[in-house]
């Protein structure tokens, strides 16, 4: 049975690793917790650009303490040799007594490598911690190892009477100043936007995440193929998490042949008039599944996940 303290502190592996998402592409966003006696000694995620990992940040600071303390790693350490040598063997190095890991990794040149390494060393290695929650954090890395293609993510804004603008062709902000700036933070989980032709030439967008002091900037996609296709070729560009921001025949598309993983609907009491653009009817298309429900000023949202 996993105890408390396992399950506390992996916790806080999975809140470190978060830091990373939309800033480690292609590389998994992976959190480390060193801890000796219950307490914690060094906490660490992948650095920006997909290194260092983790594991080697944590050493890094944590020195000479690390030998006999346990680390609580999110995703599976390495066992390849990339830029860099395998994470597993950096914690065998370091001489640390236990590592508890989340979930496994799927990239064929670790895939359960790391632990057997780690076993091989002596090392009390422990499998399985919230690994649901860890592969939720990483669900983008693991389908393109998996489905060649990102997660994604699809987010809309309609008012009261289903539409997302007052006119075809106008450009219309309609969500509040919070639910506006929790978007942002939705943009900086990911590592690219797309919107369709029809929204870049009416709205032209910057796509950017304007929070500040925050720095974070994704690669822009405007839809222009078949979305498959746009999905296969941005993974093999190595993005792991894409945003589809619209309009609505471009998510249409994606509901349609439901190439999605998430969607996050903010809905505002605003009332747009008949001459207002239908939004795509994203909840009578699809089968989802109501996940979460939040209120943003006089806004709510809600975030769904696509029924299997």
């Amino acid at each position: 049975m996993t105890s408390q303290t396992d399950i506390k502190y992996m916790r806080m592996a999975l809140n470190m690793a978060q830091r990373g998402l939309g800033h480690v592409a292609p590389n998994p966003a992976v959190g480390c917790v060193l801890v000796q006696n219950d307490v914690v000694i060094a906490t660490a995620h992948t650095a920006r650009g997909g290194r260092p990992h983790a594991e080697r940040v944590a050493l890094d600071k944590a020195g000479a303490q690390a030998k006999g303390a346990t680390a609580y790693v999110s995703l599976e350490p390495c066992s390849h040799t990339g830029k860099t040598g395998p994470c597993a063997q950096a914690l065998i190095d370091a001489g640390v007594a236990r590592v508890v890991v989340a979930c496994g990794d799927p990239d064929p040149r670790v895939s359960g490598r790391g632990i057997e390494m780690l076993k091989a060393a002596g090392i009390d290695a422990v499998e399985g911690v919230l690994e649901a929650e860890a592969h939720a954090l990483n669900a983008g890395f693991i389908l393109r190892i998996t489905e060649n293609r990102p997660f994604i993510t699809l987010k809309c804004a309609i008012s009261a009477d289903g539409k997302i603008s007052e006119a075809v062709g106008k450009r219309t902000q309609i969500s509040g100043a919070l639910a506006l700036r929790y978007m942002h933070l939705l943009r900086s989980y990911h590592d690219a936007i797309l919107v369709g032709q029809m929204t870049d030439f009416v709205d032209k967008p910057k796509l950017t995440t304007r929070i500040e002091g925050y720095d974070h900037e994704a690669l822009r996609v405007v839809l222009s193929a078949n979305a498959g296709e746009t999905a296969r070729d941005l993974a093999e560009q190595g993005i792991t998490r894409l945003l589809v921001k619209g309009g609505a025949k471009t998510h249409m598309s994606f509901l349609k042949t439901g190439l999605f993983d998430e969607v996050q609907l903010i809905k505002t009491p605003k009332i747009l008039g008949e001459q207002g653009v239908d939004a795509a009817d994203i909840v009578g298309v699809a089968d989802l599944i109501l996940q979460k429900t939040r209120i943003l000023g006089e806004d709510t949202l809600e975030i769904y996940t696509r029924k299997d």
